[in-house]
């Protein structure tokens, strides 16, 4: 008597109105429901990716033999940390959203003969070959588009890329040179960091002194991917690389 009790209640939950209308409902709107449901979670974390992305003031790049390291092995603020804080010094909050925010891309290049280098100076020293290899690549693609205008580059590295475009990569540092102020100059294209006040401050006096500061010229192929985007950094580098050859102490 209970399982016909049992039986005849199940039969009247199936056979309810509200369960036919969604079984229907289902059977003829199956994917378009699936699909609907996927562009709402697609639309839903592209915007929260949206709303958490930091909106940066400066984008400034190191390449050379000097590794600014993400870590630190006695639980001090790492170099990369400490070198980022004193970059904000010489950045404004250029897209006025309250805060300063740089990024700074550190890119490990080094050739045999600095290796060697290394390895004389610190026994046992190991170097990543594949990073290495990596970051070179990455840097050629950053020196040709991209919106890291202000560098900071070894004297090879520096002088390779005036050699290699016939002095056309780097914009006159003349322009920027605040008066009355004495700089050891790379080339018409460049300072050297360690005639800059901006050498004393934590993180960057670590650089190596001979790292050339320098500004990449508006190039063609950046301009062609993105002209408003590529102008707008440009000249938000413009204004960064004025305000480190003002730097004082």
């Amino acid at each position: 008597m209970e399982e016909k009790r049992e039986k005849i209640e199940g039969e009247v939950k199936l056979g309810s109105p509200f369960l036919k209308k969604l079984e229907n409902f289902w059977y003829h709107y199956k994917w378009h429901t699936i699909a609907a449901v996927a562009v709402v979670i697609i639309i839903l974390v592209l915007t929260l990716q949206t709303c958490s992305r930091v909106s940066y003031d400066g984008y400034i790049l190191y390449a050379g033999p000097y590794e600014i390291k993400k870590t630190s092995e006695n639980g001090d603020v790492a170099p990369y940390s400490t070198t980022l804080s004193s970059l904000k010094k010489v950045c404004s909050d250029f897209n006025n959203d309250g805060n300063v925010n740089v990024t700074l891309q550190n890119l490990f290049v080094i050739n045999e003969e600095e290796a060697d280098q290394l390895y004389d100076l610190e026994p046992g020293y190991s170097i990543n070959t594949t990073l290495v290899q990596e970051d070179a690549e990455m840097l050629g693609q950053s020196m040709l588009y991209g919106d890291y205008y202000v560098c900071f580059l070894s004297e090879r590295l520096f002088f390779e890329y005036e050699e290699r475009y016939s002095g056309a990569m780097f914009k006159a540092v003349a322009d920027y040179m605040s008066e009355g102020k004495n700089y050891d100059l790379a080339s018409e294209n460049g300072v050297y960091l360690g005639s800059l006040d901006l050498y004393s401050l934590p993180g960057i006096c670590d650089l190596p002194s001979d790292t050339v500061v320098c500004l990449r010229a508006l190039s063609e192929v950046s301009s062609a991917l993105n002209k408003s985007e590529s102008k707008e950094a440009f000249l938000r580098g413009e204004e960064i690389l004025r305000n480190i050859l003002a730097f004082e102490r």
